[in-house]
């Protein structure tokens, strides 16, 4: 599906270059404690799954005993794929805290996190009564390089690699692609104007959102 979508974009004469601005890496604090976990834990991104089955994995825990909260898309379908108990999920963090707060029973969760951890869920979460237990699972590292080549556009998978993207290089009025909302609007706060979001938060629905609008404005040799 994905290779089908660039091709279409190649064939309109658009050319996409990929560049890794940002890095994940597994980190289990190695004072980790077991009653930590708590038995609704919340996932926002693919690592996070990983790393939450590295820490039953090292603690010796039972990822069955477990009920999860997680983001839609990627973050569930590997965390389906992985056998966990998934108790709602949503689009973004802000409405993944909603999805949580229906559930009266819920006072405590665990948000198994990156060290940078956008505030939208916690603050939520935390206005509403339910305490959020942090564990940084793994880091999240700046891996930013130069861009010399002028381009026309700029896709955005998260708000660190807008952050990484613009450590080194300078903010231009360049088109904005972006996965989410959560992304979009990091990247308007940023000082982006022109932004257009996925309307679901997958690869394939962004690369529909480029296709789209190439489709509506065509034009030849866009980077």
């Amino acid at each position: 599906m994905i290779s089908g979508k660039i091709f279409e974009l190649h064939a309109r004469g658009c050319k996409i270059t990929s560049y890794d601005f940002i890095r994940k890496v597994i980190h289990i604090p190695s004072d980790l404690n077991p009653q930590a976990i708590q038995s609704y834990v919340v996932l926002t991104s693919s690592t996070g799954v990983k790393s939450f089955l590295e820490i039953t994995k090292q603690l010796h825990l039972d990822k069955n005993t477990f009920t999860f909260y997680c983001l839609s898309s990627a973050t569930q379908d590997l965390a389906a794929n992985c056998g966990l108990n998934i108790k709602s999920s949503a689009p973004n963090a802000s409405l993944l805290a909603d999805e949580i707060i229906k559930d009266a029973e819920v006072k405590t969760v665990t948000h198994i996190s990156s060290n940078l951890t956008r505030p939208e869920l916690s603050e939520k979460l935390g206005k509403a009564g339910i305490a959020v237990q942090q564990v940084v699972g793994y880091h999240t590292a700046f891996t930013p390089m130069v861009i010399r080549n002028a381009y026309d556009g700029i896709i955005f998978f998260s708000p660190s690699a807008v952050d990484s993207f613009l450590s080194i290089n300078p903010l231009t009025p360049m088109l904005c692609f972006c996965i989410g909302k959560t992304t979009a609007d990091h990247a308007k706060k940023k000082g982006y104007q022109q932004i257009h979001v996925a309307k679901a938060p997958t690869e394939v629905s962004l690369l529909e959102t480029i296709l789209n609008y190439y489709s509506q404005s065509p034009v030849h040799a866009k980077k």
